[in-house]
């Protein structure tokens, strides 16, 4: 049975508008060709401003309407460069920013859509993105989202994750060199679409192996097609500085705007107790705020300087411009934050004392500059404690012998699977053996598509409920899982196997693609032999070639 993509919810309002000012040839609402925010983060000479908002639950409801009028100001000022609007945050089903971006679209102002890829597979990410083109909406923020809540319609949803935001980024970069599709045979590309897409990252992480698996996942973010960065919430300057080092010594000209968020000491306390995903405010920066909000405006002009500070450091450090959120946050709060930024910007270094709020214990990529308070060239030492447990090592010698082209073994055994693929009943026996050994030792999903070569033996499909194949989501605390905060994140461990070797770069190596959802329920270990699955595909290992020969009739 053919599969097809239909119209989503976006794509019909569009078909609609277009019909009824048909007679105009427009939609309503002159929307502007011109791209203002992707103009402002490839200008060298503007400083770029991007002001959050969040839908909120329901469809008619106050929160709506207010981010509606901020874009509405935001379009009457040539301050503000795009209208950012979350998709689900915290995992809290909330208007569908697609819907809520082609209005603000519609106002005169650029949007900026959060692209969550949690609650949406490959299929629903393409049609969703099609829409959005068609409403003219191009700019995304690729993210990989966080676990839904418990606030669903009966109960929590079930996650999907069918893409990771590097592949996300793929797919974006595909669709704007225009997808090519075969059906019946025949081979047709579709008329490329032009997203300016970006990528997240969180350089606030505590150890080690969060912080490095950070970085090697941008570097594959941005090898996937990133276009510009954009910083998770945090108060280190030093933080701050880092990834502007990093891009710099690695090559990089990727811009990258810092996260300015106005934090009230009750966001702050949800913020501390890693109620919020990624975000970090330490306990000294939580303290602060305290004695702030004793004075008569609850500690209001003391967010707005610090943010205006921020937005001055980032601009001394290299940003390309600043993502400013924060709940109730106006159009004038924004206005201040700029105007005194820009004041400020010329004594910027005075002012990165002010946010030193190092995490205890926390872990830097380059050693400390001990004149400015920000970082030198100079990578810090890595003396995280390596693991090595008796399952990795006898994992690392099945994969020499078994699972190696090139040695012996997988030379003479590579018939053989040829022959039990050939046969139903001997491969279904084979695939059972097979599953049972991995349940036992990896606790595997049978994906048929094994991910194990590439996280150090440990599987990312039943042990990262969020399914990452290519590096760490965001969300991990002092190395702990955001889902399931006693166990350790899935990444950090393969980090620490991986060191044990000096392996762990290779973690950057490599983008590991989706997993093909065709070979569910088959023996990975065929698949490997007879060069289906990802891996063996990367490693050039070839299906067998067939014999020719006469084929019979067919029969009714």
């Amino acid at each position: 049975m053919a599969v097809c993509f239909l119209l989503t919810p976006l794509e019909i309002c569009y078909t609609v508008r277009y019909k009824i000012n048909k007679g105009q040839n427009k939609m309503s609402g002159d929307v502007r060709k011109t791209n203002t925010f992707k103009e402002a983060v490839l200008n060298p000479d503007v400083f770029c401003v991007t002001w959050e908002q969040t839908p909120g639950k329901g469809a008619l409801e106050a929160q709506q309407n207010e981010a509606l009028e901020n874009a509405r100001k935001a379009a009457g000022s040539n301050k503000i460069h795009a209208i950012s609007v979350t998709d689900n945050p915290s995992g809290i089903p909330s208007m569908s920013s697609e819907m809520l971006c082609a209005e603000i679209k519609r106002l005169g102002v650029e949007p900026l859509a959060h692209f969550a890829l949690r609650d949406k597979n490959r299929n629903e990410c393409e049609s969703l993105l099609y829409g959005l083109a068609a409403a003219s909406v191009s700019n995304l923020l690729v993210l990989t989202g966080d676990y839904p809540s418990n606030t669903g319609f009966k109960g929590t949803a079930r996650p999907v994750f069918d893409l990771d935001s590097v592949n996300g980024l793929q797919l974006v970069e595909t669709m704007n060199g225009g997808m090519e599709y075969e059906t019946a045979g025949k081979k047709s590309v579709l008329k490329p679409t032009d997203f300016f897409a970006g990528a997240a990252i969180s350089p606030f992480k505590q150890t080690e192996p969060e912080l490095m698996g950070q970085y090697y996942k941008l570097k594959k973010k941005i090898e996937a097609g990133a276009k510009f960065i954009i910083t998770q919430v945090g108060y280190d300057a030093r933080k701050l500085h880092e990834l502007i080092q990093w891009l710099k010594l690695n090559g990089y000209k990727t811009p990258a705007l810092a996260n300015i968020y106005l934090l009230p000491y009750g966001a702050a306390r949800v913020m501390n107790a890693n109620r919020v995903p990624g975000c970090v405010v330490t306990d000294k920066l939580l303290a602060k705020l305290d004695e702030e909000r004793t004075v008569p405006d609850k500690g209001k002009q003391a967010r707005l300087d610090r943010a205006a500070r921020m937005y001055a450091i980032a601009r001394g450090l290299g940003y390309k411009g600043v993502h400013v959120g924060g709940n109730s946050t106006t159009y004038e709060m924004i206005e201040y934050i700029i105007g005194k930024g820009e004041e400020l910007s010329p004594k910027w270094q005075e002012l990165t004392a002010e946010f030193d709020f190092p995490q205890k214990n926390g872990f830097y990529l380059y050693q400390k500059d001990e004149k400015t308070g920000l970082n030198s060239e100079k990578l810090a030492a890595r003396n995280a404690k390596a693991s090595n447990p008796p399952i990795y090592n006898f994992s690392r010698l099945a994969h020499a012998t078994l699972f190696n082209p090139n040695s012996i073994v997988f030379k003479a055994l590579k018939p053989l699977a040829k022959r039990i693929d050939a046969g139903p009943k001997m491969k279904s026996v084979f695939g059972t053996i097979e599953h049972f050994k991995k349940v036992v030792l990896f606790d595997c999903q049978n994906c048929g598509d094994c991910a194990l070569f590439d996280v150090a033996f440990l599987c990312p499909m039943s042990q990262c409920p969020k399914n990452q194949r290519n590096g760490p989501c965001g969300g991990s605390y002092e190395g702990w899982c955001e889902v399931y905060p006693n166990k350790k994140c899935v990444w950090v461990e393969a980090y620490r196997r991986l060191k044990k070797y000096k392996k762990e770069d290779s973690i950057g190596e490599y983008i590991v693609p989706p997993c093909d959802w065709e070979l569910n329920h088959t023996s990975s270990w065929l698949n490997f032999y007879l060069g289906r699955d990802h891996t063996s595909k990367r490693l050039g290992i070839k299906p067998p070639e067939k014999k020719a020969g006469r084929e019979l009739p067919k029969t009714n």
